[in-house]
């Protein structure tokens, strides 16, 4: 093999090994709650909002040929593999090789093993970025139409995914169009969104019933004044009538709803069950309305599960706000052997044993792109210098949010924003290797 076909090959032949120890340590995949509650629905008729429809599309495609979480698990892999393959061999700087050590970041591992919408997120958004780099590289525009589907999954698996999509669809029309004015590079890439977003409703819009998400939140925040104000907030046909403050403020934890939910005695709706349109409007008018009488006790709590979110959690709370190692049944699923090997065994009880620690927190990871963001502002006219930019706006537009919306405080909702943080530092220290600035504007 000759050294440019090493060097071409080298970067595919190290994904292909993460595939395999992958499909080694987690094989067939872990599925939590939600991952059970999508395959029940992608093997019968019912079809909601809550999990992702997209999903549930595929998932009932993969189930054709080889039923169980196998196949989603495999394809979000090789999306992640893939696209770790095309970023690496896009640059030029001895750097490269570092973007691989990005995949064994503990919290980037740990959260691979699942079968979470949040990891075929992350996993089609690293696609979408190697795909991006490899056009810069390769000068080829037409490698730019691969983007789009990785894009569109992206959108299909959050709701909230959009806020994570949009740099890098104007990375994409940056690319595009390079002789076009910054503006209308800019401006093309919100109706490519919009596009892509109409296809993610025309699929969501095929779902039977569509369910509000925000009662869920609503409860948990109401809850939280009620506690602070000495008075039941929750609208009387909400919860059971002997619900009171001193089992509120026994049965809350500022890291989860759940807890709130599973443990009371008197009785509190599912959030997620059959309300009428006068009952949605009463509990958001009373949420509101608590909200605006006591703000201060409000951002009080926000920041109680903003600090549980993204900062390092305590031994006794619940390992499955980071990980679920488990096959978890629904209703009547067939059942899923779990992985029994050595491996995955050994594995997981050094995740156990280090889940109360920074390494299985957000916030170290996070805080290595924010501190290595001026470097990739400095170089952001380098190819490598411009994508670091990039995926550290959509890092830190994806996490933005969490304080204010976040319903629990579960490790994978900022599974993005740290593996983009991450990748962000290594391509800002590889883009130092660049001697002559190239062009402009965010991919660049």
């Amino acid at each position: 093999m000759t050294r440019e076909g090493l060097r071409r090959g080298l970067p595919w032949m190290l994904a292909l090994a993460g595939f395999l120890v992958d499909l080694l340590l987690y094989w067939p995949g872990q599925m939590s709650f939600d991952s059970a509650y999508a395959w029940w629905q992608a093997r019968g008729e019912t079809v909601t909002n809550v999990a992702s429809p997209t999903l549930i599309v595929l998932w009932r495609l993969c189930d054709v040929f080889f039923e169980g979480p196998g196949p989603i698990f495999a394809i979000h892999l090789a999306m992640f593999w893939s696209g770790l393959a095309l970023l690496a061999g896009a640059q030029r700087s001895g750097w490269r090789w570092a973007l691989f050590a990005c995949a064994a970041v503990p919290i980037v591992l740990m959260l691979r093993g699942h079968v979470w919408t949040d990891v075929g997120m992350f996993s089609a958004l690293l696609l979408a970025c190697g795909l991006l780099a490899q056009a810069r590289a390769s000068g080829r525009r037409g490698g730019l139409l691969v983007v789009l589907p990785a894009l569109f999954y992206a959108l299909g698996m959050r709701h909230n995914a959009i806020l994570a999509v949009a740099p890098l669809a104007v990375a994409w029309s940056w690319l595009l169009l390079p002789q076009a004015p910054a503006l209308y590079r800019v401006g093309l890439a919100v109706p490519v969104l919009a596009a892509l977003m109409a296809v993610v409703a025309a699929i969501n819009g095929r779902s039977q019933t569509q369910v509000p998400l925000w009662p869920i939140l609503a409860q948990g925040d109401l809850a939280a004044l009620s506690i602070a104000r000495g008075e039941v907030l929750l609208p009387a046909f909400s919860v059971g009538p002997t619900l009171d403050v001193a089992e509120l403020a026994e049965v809350s934890r500022p890291w989860s709803v759940t807890a709130m939910l599973q443990n009371n005695r008197s009785g509190i709706r599912d959030p997620l069950g059959a309300w009428t349109d006068a009952e949605y409007d009463a509990l958001r008018s009373a949420w509101l309305a608590a909200i605006r009488a006591d703000p201060g006790a409000y951002l009080a709590h926000r920041w109680r599960v903003t600090r549980a979110l993204f900062g390092t959690q305590a031994r006794d709370w619940p390992p499955t706000l980071v990980y679920v190692d488990a096959q978890v049944a629904y209703r009547d699923n067939p059942p899923v052997a779990p992985n029994a090997g050595r491996a995955h065994r050994r594995l997981m009880d050094w995740i156990e044993a280090w889940r109360p620690t920074p390494l299985l927190a957000p916030w170290p990871y996070l805080a290595i792109g924010l501190a290595l963001a001026p470097v990739a502002w400095r170089r952001r006219r380098t190819a490598a210098g411009g994508l670091a930019c990039v995926l550290l706006v959509s890092a830190g537009l994806y996490a933005l949010p969490y304080p204010v919306l976040a319903p629990a405080a579960e490790s994978r909702y900022l599974g993005w924003s740290c593996l983009a943080s991450v990748l962000a530092a290594v391509l800002a220290l590889a883009a130092g290797g660049h001697r002559h600035l190239e062009g402009r504007g965010p991919a660049g």
